[in-house]
């Protein structure tokens, strides 16, 4: 199976598999050789060093006071009515590309040794920690595992889930059971497909969730998916 990539080829496509470049059919096949492949993974590592390197002099910079109302209004179609937990943390979300890189370089070889396939995680949390959720991503099996150790929903509310990945809207992928600490939920192949480099969120909406397909209430809590270790 490794024949069919070659020395040239396989240093191209570990560069643009760390960078994030490649389709989701791409990315599929080559995680299939690379789960297999030392050799592969050994260039991967060698491009994901070489990429966290880039970030070392990069200074923060900050964004403009008008930014939150945009990102407001782009992801949930309405303008901001206070400070989000979203909109303070987008300058880590915008750079998300950069953090995923590093995230994999610290990874390294470890990942995809496992032959039931990529596991990614979250940390989902408000700022304060007043909610804190877990998540375990099986690509395999396309389940969300999901640990609450920390908050809950609100009297007569329910957490809504959500996937953000890259500049698509959210997309729903389930309500939390009200009195669980802990949830399973499945979610179809065509979305598995943007949680390597997404971002997990949680909503508070309706008990039985948003009825227009997008989050209505408040972004409680957010986090990066990555890749695990």
């Amino acid at each position: 199976m490794t024949d069919d990539i070659d020395n040239t080829e396989e240093l191209t496509l570990a560069a643009e598999y760390a960078l994030g470049l490649l389709t989701p059919a791409e990315t599929s096949a080559f995680e299939d050789v690379l789960a297999i492949d030392p050799n592969l993974r050994d260039q991967y590592a060698m491009w994901a060093e070489s990429f966290v390197s880039l970030t070392d002099d990069v200074a923060p910079v900050a964004p403009p006071p008008q930014l939150e109302a945009r990102i407001q209004e782009a992801l949930f179609g309405k303008p901001a009515k206070k400070p989000s937990l979203l909109a303070r943390l987008w300058p880590a979300a915008a750079g998300l590309a950069a953090a995923v890189v590093v995230l994999i370089g610290l990874n390294q070889t470890g990942f995809l040794q496992d032959e039931a396939g990529p596991v990614y995680v979250a940390q989902i949390a408000a700022e304060d920690q007043s909610l804190v959720v877990q998540a375990s991503f099986d690509a395999n099996a396309n389940t969300l595992e999901l640990i609450r150790t920390a908050g809950g929903p609100r009297a007569g509310r329910a957490l809504e889930m959500w996937l953000i990945a890259g500049d698509n809207p959210p997309v729903s992928l389930g309500v939390w059971p009200s009195d669980d600490t802990t949830a399973t939920l499945t979610v179809q192949a065509d979305i598995a497909a943007g949680m390597q480099g997404g971002v997990l969120a949680i909503s508070d909406e309706p008990l039985g969730g948003s009825t227009t397909g997008a989050p209505t209430g408040d972004v409680l809590a957010v986090g990066p998916v990555t890749l695990s270790i």
